[in-house]
């Protein structure tokens, strides 16, 4: 998949990162304080600002590994769009290779969302069908700079999956993931180690689906012209 010029990828895991990193994209993740570091720390601007990796769903009708193209980012009481002909032309790529997507808000998020019920209440409050933490952050960048702005992610939890409640402890700051922080919580609380391996099929469905847009050599093909509108 050749990026176009000037494309920024944004996640919160090295891992997704790692994904869409190359051929002309330049690629940032880690927590909220560190993706706003990095971002203010950019040597040149981009034309063109995506963000990539996974979300947990709040429709019951999505499944792990599904596709989400973000319509909007709902953060409180603030609305902020995503470029909609980059929207079209991903949703049409993925369409052509195959590939079903899903278009709907997205919900922003502080912390990773544990709970069914947290994911209910979210989804009532909110009308949104996917949630992640890093998306609002790149949609306030794109918009303060006046460029384009997409989101692409997979689904990882459905909405009726509770995660280990020691899911945020386990994620660095940098991206990372902390092992010996999952092994503390799961002895902790050995009850949740049901939970723990729902979540590792349901990270590798995920991942697997964004390695399989990664893969797919139409699916920027024309995105690079959002940037000449």
């Amino acid at each position: 998949m050749k990026a176009p010029a000037g494309l920024l990828i944004v996640s919160g895991l090295r891992r997704e990162a790692a994904i869409f990193a190359g051929s002309g994209a330049r690629a940032i993740c880690g927590d909220a304080a560190t993706l706003r570091a990095k971002l203010a720390e950019l040597a040149s601007p981009p034309s063109l600002v995506m963000s990539v990796g996974i979300c947990g769903a709040l429709d019951p009708g999505l499944r792990r590994g599904d596709i989400v193209l973000g319509t909007e980012v709902i953060a409180k009481n603030e609305r902020l769009a995503t470029d909609s002909f980059l929207r079209h032309e991903l949703a049409r790529n993925l369409e052509l290779a195959g590939r079903r997507s899903f278009l709907g808000s997205f919900a922003a998020a502080e912390a990773p969302v544990l709970t069914a019920e947290a994911k209910a209440k979210l989804r009532a409050g909110t009308g949104a069908i996917a949630v992640d933490m890093e998306s609002s952050i790149a949609a306030r960048f794109a918009a303060a700079r006046g460029v384009p702005f997409g989101i692409l992610r997979a689904v990882c939890d459905a909405a009726n999956r509770d995660l280990p409640t020691f899911v945020a402890a386990a994620l660095s700051a940098d991206g990372g993931v902390n092992i010996t922080a999952v092994l503390a919580g799961l002895i902790q609380r050995p009850g949740e180690l049901p939970l723990l391996l729902a979540a590792a099929r349901d990270s590798y469905a995920a991942f697997t689906a964004l390695r399989c847009c990664r893969s797919l050599p139409g699916l920027l093909h024309g995105v690079g012209s959002v940037q000449l509108r």
